[in-house]
């Protein structure tokens, strides 16, 4: 099983919408931090479940792969079981026949030889069956296992993607509403004094996204700490 994990980035240009506002309050930057907060957190936390399911992805192959061979060598343990104790059954078959009742010294004590060899081998087949069934149940209860795990979890993938995408939708929109604010003319000597990132330059990657939100986020905060 394979399942592939796409990372939806979505363009971060920047979409500044209507006019911009001539004064800006401190109660709205407040609101703004925190709602950047929230979105950035569940960004962060949707995209760790995300590569926790993939790394799970991955353990489940190496385990289906374990198991498989486990498998394999118990089966070949069975049919070597099974074969040795075809031939014990004919050796005892042929011992029946020919030592039922023997004519001679020389016979007795062949036979007599044979009984032991037998009984041997009859002590030691007797060990297998139930080393064998364990195995055959504890590969069945990992083998269960396994195959729900298997099954479970590409409606898991879907989610977690479902759950990472409505997060960076949520982040992208915070994002320009925090661009509106920093851009504002009434607002951009505090930006230029408490050391705004450039917010005219759009984030290319999911990674510069989260380095924006952070930095006007802390831009934010040293602006409201100052009044």
């Amino acid at each position: 099983m394979k399942t592939t994990v796409r990372i939806v980035t979505l363009s971060l240009a920047l979409g500044l919408a209507g006019a911009l506002a001539s004064a800006w309050g401190a109660e709205s930057v407040i609101d703004l931090i925190s709602q950047g907060q929230s979105a950035l957190a569940n960004v962060k936390n949707a995209q760790a479940a995300l590569q926790d399911l993939t790394q799970k992805n991955t353990a489940l192959q190496t385990q289906g792969t374990q198991i498989q061979a486990e498998n394999t060598k118990l089966q070949a343990d069975i049919a070597a079981f099974k074969e040795l104790s075809s031939t014990f059954n004919q050796k005892v078959s042929d011992y029946n026949a020919q030592c039922k009742s023997p004519k001679t010294d020389a016979q007795f004590k062949e036979c007599k030889a044979q009984n032991t060899e037998l009984q041997q081998q009859s002590e030691s087949l007797k060990t297998q069956p139930a080393a064998l069934n364990a195995r055959e149940k504890t590969f069945i209860v990992a083998a269960t296992a396994y195959n729900q795990q298997v099954k479970s979890l590409p409606d898991q993938m879907k989610a977690a993607e479902e759950k990472y995408r409505v997060a960076l939708s949520y982040q992208y929109a915070w994002l320009d509403k925090a661009r509106d604010q920093v851009a504002q003319p009434a607002f951009q000597p505090y930006a230029k004094k408490y050391n705004c990132p450039n917010v005219m330059k759009p984030s290319k990657t999911q990674d510069a996204a989260d380095a924006m939100s952070d930095q006007i986020i802390a831009c934010l905060k040293r602006v409201v700490n100052s009044n």
